[in-house]
């Protein structure tokens, strides 16, 4: 830490949710102050030793070359670099998208404003500042349309308005879906192409190709200058969380604690399946890094574990704020396995988180399961309401399966 300044786009902040409470034990005489966050065991010693600038490596004993020897985070966490297969199909992408990068804005841009305008929240745009205004982001294939549909339920349910809400759709059915239930969907071709199957385990085949089309849309919406919250489609909403970010303005990122505590997801452990960015230089660069990073994402099988060490780089780089949700008023798919209280309370009433994320599970068909176990699943239980019909019949969703809030009147747009 050092002392704070601001400036027309850069506010003063804390980097973690336990800054304030950190700052009040700080001796008054100290102009900066070095943080080391270690995990403790028996055989980790930290050793701190004064010098000039900052050096920081872990080292591990290698008992055959007798000498301690640097250890990477990668080849802890057992994650390979990308071949030169990976990374031509990486860049392949990206010029993909980069050559028609102008267009595809141009195509975007309308559709964001509309839905800024319709449904920011009220009290967060006191917040924006110089932004163009706030959007709820999602990407989706067909394999999860129906998870994005409960959400949608969920949100009516609890009467709050997502009228803000921009779906990046993943192909063409669930473009045809979302325009038959007036939910404003964006597709282009320059996008890349993506198979509607739901990924059957975390990382396979299906869940990193989707993670690209979750790095461009995120890329894309916050280089037009919009905030974004950015979430999963297995999640549900008890309150909006708007008010929530707005009583921070001055965080340029706020992060759904995963649950893990492997190094792989080091050293704030965040969960890419929830996550608000605020549109300024910081996180257009740190966005920028993450384009480029897509090889690294098919070689480890993980968007999270690239966005964990890209996320500590820009925090240290350059000034990147960084605030991890309270675990129980927004809880993962960890909270709901490892601390059942919670979830008894939730269910008595007598504590109301703002959402929950139903990650931490081997598939879609346990999130199906434990979601209507919950009684977190809105949509009717009925044929009409199953994905294939939801799929084959999709003009027949809203009086089937669906009917939104009057404020969620946007129009659809797409191009291919």
């Amino acid at each position: 830490f050092a002392p704070s300044s601001s400036d027309d786009d850069h506010a003063s902040s804390s980097s973690s949710s336990s800054s304030s409470q950190t700052t009040s034990r700080i001796p008054s005489q100290c102009s900066e102050v070095d943080v080391v966050v270690t995990q403790s065991s028996a055989g980790r010693c930290v050793l701190l030793g004064e010098g000039v600038g900052e050096r920081v490596s872990r080292r591990v004993f290698d008992e055959n070359l007798g000498s301690w020897e640097p250890v990477s985070r990668l080849k802890e966490s057992k994650q390979r670099m990308p071949s030169d297969t990976t990374r031509n199909r990486a860049r392949a992408l990206e010029a993909r998208l980069l050559g028609k990068l102008d267009e595809v804005k141009a195509t975007l841009e309308p559709l964001l404003r509309d839905a800024a305008a319709t449904g920011t929240d009220p009290a967060y745009a006191e917040t924006m500042g110089s932004t163009k205004g706030a959007v709820l982001l999602m990407c989706v294939n067909a394999g999860n349309l129906d998870l994005l549909l409960n959400f949608v339920a969920s949100a009516r349910h609890k009467d709050i308005d997502v009228s803000n809400l921009v779906v990046f759709a993943a192909d063409l059915e669930v473009e045809r879906a979302l325009k038959a239930t007036k939910i404003r969907a964006f597709r282009h071709a320059a996008l890349g192409d993506f198979k509607g199957d739901a990924a059957r385990s975390y990382g396979d085949h299906q869940f990193v190709e989707m993670m690209w089309l979750k790095i461009t849309c995120v890329f894309l919406v916050n280089s037009l200058g919009y905030d974004l919250l950015f979430q999963d489609a297995d999640l549900v909403w008890w309150r909006s969380p708007w008010p929530y970010f707005a009583s921070r303005p001055d965080v340029d990122s706020f992060w759904m604690d995963d649950g893990a505590r492997t190094s792989r997801f080091a050293p704030h452990f965040p969960n890419t399946g929830f996550y608000l960015l605020r549109a300024n230089k910081r996180t257009r660069l740190f966005n920028n890094q993450l384009l480029g990073g897509y090889a690294a994402v098919l070689a480890w099988q993980s968007h999270q574990a690239l966005v964990s060490q890209v996320l500590a780089e820009a925090q240290a780089l350059f000034g990147l704020t960084v605030h991890i949700l309270h675990k129980e008023l927004f809880p993962s798919g960890k909270q709901f396995h490892h601390n059942r209280p919670l979830f008894d309370r939730i269910h008595n009433h007598e504590f109301t988180p703002f959402c929950f994320h139903m990650c931490w599970t081997a598939g879609k068909d346990d999130k199906l399961k434990f979601l209507k176990q919950e009684s977190l699943w809105f949509l009717p239980d009925r044929p009409k309401c199953h994905l294939d019909a939801l799929i084959r019949h999709p003009d027949a969703i809203l009086k089937n399966c669906l009917t939104l809030p009057a404020a969620n009147n946007g129009s659809s747009s797409s191009s291919t």
